[in-house]
């Protein structure tokens, strides 16, 4: 039997991936448990909207892009996330063709889904962030990914209302 604890951080450390251990205040750990965080999210919004793939796309480049953050590594492997940020970019482009024009701010909420979506949002941003942090250009690629995710966000919680008939509640 898999035991589901190891008490290999009962004192406060943990492991990247390259074996070495750190503090679980590192910036690392704490960039790699935003962006696994924002995966739990999504699985919320998933449960709103049912089976959805986008956003199990989504959750599958999280786990990759937290494996390479935990690697401290940020080299080649975030290649890969130049073709995924394009795939983002075309969703939202997709979204964008059927949305009304966008002239003031709009305040979050509406349809189930809408409500759950701008808080991805919100911890896609702080992800980016705790990634910046980091300060490492190799992984350069994979910030631009998620500055776009957080757009993805935006424009799909908007999408939802109008699928919903829901109006969007404009801040002026």
């Amino acid at each position: 039997m898999t035991k589901s604890y190891t008490k290999t951080g009962d004192d406060g450390n943990s492991s990247f991936g390259d074996g070495s251990r750190h503090p679980k205040s590192h910036i690392v750990f704490e960039a790699v448990g935003t962006l696994d965080e924002l995966s739990s999210t999504i699985g919320i919004a998933k449960a709103k909207l049912g089976q959805d793939e986008q956003l199990s796309e989504i959750q599958r480049d999280l786990l990759e892009a937290g494996a390479i953050v935990s690697e401290y590594s940020g080299n080649s492997k975030t290649q890969e996330f130049e073709s995924r940020t394009k795939k983002i970019e075309g969703w939202i482009d997709e979204i964008d063709q059927k949305l009304p024009e966008l002239k003031n701010f709009i305040l979050p909420g509406g349809c189930p889904a809408a409500a759950y979506l701008p808080h991805e949002r919100t911890v896609t941003r702080r992800a980016e962030r705790r990634v910046q942090e980091i300060r490492n250009e190799g992984l350069k690629r994979f910030l631009i990914y998620i500055n776009r995710l957080s757009s993805y966000f935006f424009a799909r919680a908007r999408y939802e209302n109008l699928k919903s008939g829901i109006q969007e509640k404009e801040w002026k």
